[in-house]
């Protein structure tokens, strides 16, 4: 879950995409560069910097490899979410960096899709975090100057409880200035 929350938490600051994505070179994946890149074109992203709090939740868990009695157990966890908070500082929000989309090397994450249309976002990226594991993860959803909403699937291969399956949804809210 703690993995899960990094990845997600990644796209907390994502809004100065340009309507046609990162995707400069047109090879179907958007790289850490080309991230860091559209970034850099400019524009301040719609959030407000300050104290935010994210609230993971999961609606749908499919894990084959996984006892039902543990799946059923997992899932009544994951349905009550998780909740972290993290403090976006001025210069996060003015001029965010390849981090934001879970473009850490640790991660090795590619992008196949970064886009945003006004207040609306689309990403779909990669990651393959250690061994076999490889996680592909889709979010949708919209983002406001205090709050956001967004919808993931995240489907997980190779890990040594096998495939799994994961829905879910991600809420951030502003709730005032970063502690002091």
């Amino acid at each position: 879950m703690h993995k899960l929350i990094g990845i997600m938490g990644a796209f907390l600051a994502l809004s100065a995409c340009s309507n046609t994505g990162a995707d400069q070179n047109e090879d179907g994946k958007i790289s850490e560069q080309e991230a860091s890149a559209e970034m850099a074109k400019g524009g301040a992203t719609a959030m407000k910097p300050g104290l935010w709090q994210i609230k993971v939740t999961l609606s749908d868990l499919a894990a084959p490899g996984i006892p039902k009695e543990k799946q059923a157990s997992m899932k009544a966890s994951a349905e009550k979410g998780v909740t972290t908070q993290s403090c976006m500082t001025k210069e996060q929000v003015e001029k965010p960096n390849a981090d934001f989309f879970g473009g850490r090397k640790e991660g090795n994450c590619t992008y196949e899709k970064l886009a945003r249309s006004g207040n609306d976002l689309s990403v779909a990226m990669t990651c393959k975090p250690m061994g076999n594991m490889v996680s592909k993860v889709t979010m949708d959803g919209s983002f406001a100057a205090e709050s956001y909403n967004l919808k993931m699937t995240q489907k997980v291969e190779g890990t040594p409880m096998g495939a799994m399956e994961m829905k879910g949804a991600i809420e951030g809210k502003r709730l005032g200035d970063c502690p002091q």
